[in-house]
């Protein structure tokens, strides 16, 4: 007899407890054993990049371009960081998306964003990122990848993220987080100036880091204007600390990063 993985139509994975048992101390419901199949990992899919190098402002706004095989249901998500010397958050939210973190001051001179939504069919090919400070427009270089995270938590899927800004230095060490829940996550970065690329990241507590993508905006930049910025990523189980992750750039100059938590299903 196969094991059991919905129970009254609802996925295994999904109940936390049977007439007050916690999951984890059944071992079997009507004499079948529940499934021991792990749940799958996240995975990115149809992962698109976009940049600009240009002036922004509430009503002329960046357009990054979203994953053309997404559909409704899917949950999709933006990494988006722009040049800006300035303290607070500009970017203006899109309509329908989540703000799930925004990291970046004056020091760091480059903000990153990261923005979630559940796709219901009337997102369009691309979302618009807005600059709004009193109507001013700026002159900012910017990237932006979007994807589609399956086998993500789409009512809880974002943890406990940490935060790192320096003002000068190749180098940047991102915090330990620990995670509630199996998952992914991923050190997002970023660097005021275009020749910081190519980024190098130091494999992490025993995690081999993938790599999402890198650039340097403008491309193939080499003066310290607008920014460099990269991702990576590793699998990771709950209650597991990500140990932190150790970034150089080829230059000194302010630098952002964030680890990322993702929360799987």
């Amino acid at each position: 007899m196969p094991d059991i993985s919905k129970l009254s139509g609802i996925d295994i994975d999904s109940i936390a407890k049977l007439s007050g048992v916690t999951k984890s101390s059944i071992a079997k419901v009507g004499g079948v054993s529940k499934s021991s199949s792990p749940a799958a990992d996240i995975v990115f899919s149809d992962v698109t990049f976009s940049s600009f190098d240009t002036r922004v402002s509430s009503s002329s706004p960046f357009n990054a371009t979203l994953p053309s095989t997404a559909s409704s249901g899917d949950f999709v998500m933006v990494l988006y960081a722009n040049d800006l010397f300035i303290s607070g958050n500009y970017t203006v939210t899109p309509t329908g998306w989540t703000l799930r973190q925004h990291l970046g001051t004056s020091s760091s001179d480059n903000h990153l964003h990261v923005f979630t939504r559940v796709f219901d069919g009337s997102e369009g090919s691309t979302v618009p990122f807005a600059f709004n400070l009193g109507g001013f427009s700026i002159n900012m270089g910017g990237a932006a990848w979007s994807m589609i995270c399956e086998n993500i938590d789409t009512t809880d899927p974002v943890g406990t993220n940490t935060t790192q800004i320096d003002t000068g230095g190749t180098g940047m060490t991102i915090p330990t987080a620990t995670t509630s829940s199996a998952g992914t996550f991923i050190a997002f970065v970023g660097f005021d100036g275009s020749d910081g690329d190519p980024v190098t990241f130091s494999n992490n507590g025993g995690f081999t880091l993938t790599s999402g993508g890198a650039a340097d905006v403008p491309a193939g930049g080499n003066s310290g204007s607008h920014l460099t910025t990269a991702w990576q990523y590793a699998n990771i189980g709950a209650s597991t600390s990500t140990g932190t992750t150790d970034v150089t750039f080829q230059k000194s100059d302010g630098k952002s990063g964030i680890h990322l938590v993702l929360q799987r299903a």
